[in-house]
């Protein structure tokens, strides 16, 4: 599945930016960090909700690899659920505050030599309409947000040579064949100033490298399985979760409105009114409208821990857990069977 819910008004927002050029970098994007306090008392005073954090984790790099690909700047944009070890370019971040009306990411990006491009925290509020003279906003209210990542993405981009585009591209598949192999490939890296350089380069023809390519290969056919769950569960999750951002947004400006009048008429706001009547009852409102929202939520992680199929070399695997445990089961056998097969008789 393809997914296209971009507006093409979001790439006026690239307009003005020069485009990269081959060779393309491929990006992984890990499952952004829930960030959420230990203590469910903090929990309940700085109103997180465990379970928008938990869909938030997926739907904001969700949205990110869209942006991303959307560009045509990069090769491949993946989702996956924790640290590629073999990529060339690696996103993670951590979500700071979420509340519908504003957004905040503290998010790193570190290519496959260890070099940082980002190392920021990002922040924006909540857009919903622009003057005439401004591009269109796309399906996000914090597409500006994304935008800003982007252009940031690309701009370090732009400032490294071709030369060192593909000694990134080396570098990580050497990074993921020490990790499966350390014997055999370790000593082609070295690490100077804590950025991983290439020392030397095995044969094209390296027979363990060609294999090591296969390995790969067959790490990709479940993380395309894993992208095609993310991406139901983006389009699953996308309405009730544009509902509960605006939901929040309006509870937000009730309740500055409620703490201004406060302020100005004192104890005028008597009891019974129709203002305090009208606050009590949209209090209720909003408790109702939070916890069928909170339930749908929920739902859309229902596939999240359904077993996944995989096969490799004629047999097939079951994979069950979560998406990370699955993934982590998967990269054990992979490595397991990579071994078996190149064990000395």
């Amino acid at each position: 599945m393809h997914l296209r819910l971009i507006s093409i008004s979001f790439l006026l927002l690239f307009a003005a930016t020069a485009k990269a050029q081959p060779p393309y970098l491929d990006v992984s994007i890990e499952v952004f960090d829930m960030n959420l306090p230990k203590e469910v008392i903090n929990q309940e005073q700085e109103q997180i909700y465990p379970a928008v954090r938990q869909a938030e984790a997926r739907y904001l790099p969700s949205f990110l690899r869209l942006v991303l690909q959307e560009s045509g700047n990069w090769g491949a944009v993946r989702l996956l659920p924790d640290k590629d070890t073999g990529a060339e370019l690696q996103i993670s971040a951590s979500i700071i505050d979420s509340n519908g009306a504003m957004l905040a990411l503290t998010l790193k990006a570190v290519d496959a030599t260890g070099r940082y491009w980002i190392d920021k925290t990002y922040t924006n509020n909540a857009v919903e309409s622009v003057s005439l003279n401004q591009p269109l906003l796309g399906t996000d209210p914090f597409l500006y947000l994304y935008s800003d990542i982007h252009n940031d993405l690309l701009s370090a981009y732009r400032s490294l040579t071709p030369e060192q585009v593909l000694e990134i591209k080396k570098i990580a598949t050497l990074r993921y064949a020490a990790a499966l192999s350390p014997d055999a490939f370790a000593d082609y890296l070295e690490e100077v100033e804590d950025l991983i350089q290439l020392t030397r380069l095995p044969a094209a023809n390296d027979p363990m490298l060609l294999r090591i390519a296969e390995i790969r290969e067959h790490e990709y056919v479940f993380i395309d399985v894993v992208d095609e769950q993310y991406q139901d569960f983006f389009v699953t999750i996308k309405p009730i979760y544009d509902l509960w951002r605006k939901y929040r947004r309006d509870q937000l400006a009730s309740e500055a409105a409620k703490i201004q009048r406060e302020a100005e008429q004192g104890d005028d706001l008597r009891r019974g009114s129709y203002i305090a009547l009208k606050e009590s009852y949209n209090n209720f409102r909003w408790a109702r409208m939070q916890d069928h929202y909170l339930d749908e939520l929920n739902e859309g992680f229902t596939n999240e821990v359904l077993p996944t199929d995989v096969t490799l070399e004629n047999s097939i695997y079951q994979l069950s857990g979560t998406l990370e445990e699955q993934y982590a089961e998967w990269r054990s056998i992979l490595k397991e069977f990579y071994l078996l097969e190149n064990v000395s008789p």
